[in-house]
């Protein structure tokens, strides 16, 4: 097996437990930031590649199979093996930290340099994918309902709206966004949160 099919099973495999802990597969598709026709066909390629359903589908939602509550008690255990290997590279590799910032493609940040200067054990990285940002600078408001966001309100004549969110459970995120909030606070004295 080759890496790609590994990232494929892994995939699955986590896929199926947020399933069955949300009880549907749109709500999982919502609190993970993907397409619930996406998550959807995962799953269903996922079943192929296994060769066994993982759920009974109806309109009241997703209820695992007994080979889909064994897959879940997989994820279990690989969550918990990526959580290790997580804190050990989050206590052994402290000066390779790199933080993800996405900026909506209408919009421009500068003096960022100024924190890489300031925090120089942090480096940032600008992804093109929102899904893959540690910190979301946007003009248009988070698709997901459960994100945790700033919103700024900017100009005096005319109002532009701003909105920040954090990975709340990385420091190194916090950090960044309290830098970008008060950048943006003192560039527009007015604002509001």
């Amino acid at each position: 097996m080759n890496i790609k099919n590994y990232i494929t099973l892994i995939r699955g495999i986590l896929y199926v437990q947020e399933i069955i802990r949300c009880k549907s597969i749109n709500r999982a598709a919502e609190e993970n930031n993907i397409k619930a026709p996406n998550l959807s066909l995962i799953i269903n390629n996922f079943e192929k590649e296994i060769g066994t359903k993982l759920f009974k589908r109806s309109s009241q939602g997703c209820v695992p199979t007994k080979q889909g509550r064994k897959v879940a008690e997989l994820a279990a255990d690989l969550r918990e093996q990526i959580q290790k290997i997580g804190n050990w590279h989050e206590n052994t590799c402290p000066k390779n930290r790199v933080l993800n910032i996405y900026i909506s493609p209408n919009m421009e940040l500068t003096d960022w340099s100024e924190f890489e200067k300031n925090h120089p054990t942090i480096k940032l990285n600008f992804v093109e994918e929102d899904i893959m940002a540690d910190v979301k600078i946007s003009n248009v408001p988070p698709t997901n309902p459960r994100e945790k966001y700033t919103e700024l309100h900017i100009g005096s004549s005319l109002k532009q709206k701003i909105w920040v969110c954090c990975n709340e459970r990385n420091p190194k995120a916090l950090e960044f966004f309290d830098f970008i909030i008060e950048k943006l606070l003192l560039l527009y004295g007015q604002s509001t949160l």
